[in-house]
């Protein structure tokens, strides 16, 4: 806990990168209770849930996901939307105008929910594997996470489903100076945090190819 505080008051983020190989034949299995079903949502689907507080979902999020490509993985009880985890395919927001880059031949899985209530019964273990075969036609070989050095119950259900850390990212955002860095095997699958680069000609943000790395190696 004292580690994690003078990590926040100097701007330093540490995270261990998560990976494992796609399955082509995910189970999607919950844990004790009623069964819980896991759908691919679309955004037409997904946006009327936004009106639920307790889901933490906006209606901005959700419509800039689906503008960049991703995809949403849903668990429902019965009707009731109990839990989902976002798929993205190319570089990501994450928070405070850093983003997450990685190859394309990845897929990083983030910002997984289940509702309190609903926490125990492995659901995760289903929103993160039930679109694996979607993403292997998608040309996709392993999946990518990152998973900060504090949060146990987030690895033990990841090492659940055979992911192994494969190296360590992070960076330091302090008086407007941002310095990122990562291991060799962060490096093996492309992961690295950035930010983006803002064309003063366009306004807009520059695309991947053009991003100023600021990662070391």
């Amino acid at each position: 806990m004292l580690v994690s505080c003078l990590c926040r008051l100097v701007g330093l983020h540490i995270a261990r990168v998560a990976s494992r190989p796609l399955f082509e034949n995910p189970s999607g299995a919950s844990g004790p209770g009623a069964p819980i079903s896991y759908h691919l949502m679309s955004e037409g689907g997904l946006l009327p849930h936004c009106a639920d507080a307790g889901l933490q979902l906006t209606e901005s999020h959700v419509r800039a996901a689906y503008g960049r490509g991703d995809l949403c993985v849903a668990a429902f009880d019965g009707d009731y939307l109990v839990g989902y985890q976002w798929f993205a395919f190319g570089p990501t927001p994450h928070i405070d105008g850093v983003w997450v880059d990685f190859n394309t031949s990845v897929r990083y899985g983030y910002k997984q929910f289940v509702r309190p209530e609903y926490r125990g019964r492995h659901i995760a273990a289903g929103l993160s594997t039930h679109c694996d075969r979607t993403c292997v036609q998608r040309g996709c070989l392993r999946t990518v996470s990152f998973i900060d050095l504090e949060n146990d119950a987030s690895w033990r259900a990841t090492s659940r489903l055979g992911s192994r850390a494969v190296g360590y990212a992070g960076y330091v955002s302090l008086f407007g100076l941002f310095f990122a860095f990562r291991t060799a095997g962060a490096r093996v699958c492309g992961f690295r945090f950035y930010v983006p680069i803002r064309s003063q000609s366009s306004g807009r943000f520059a695309s991947s190819a053009e991003m100023r790395s600021f990662t070391t190696d």
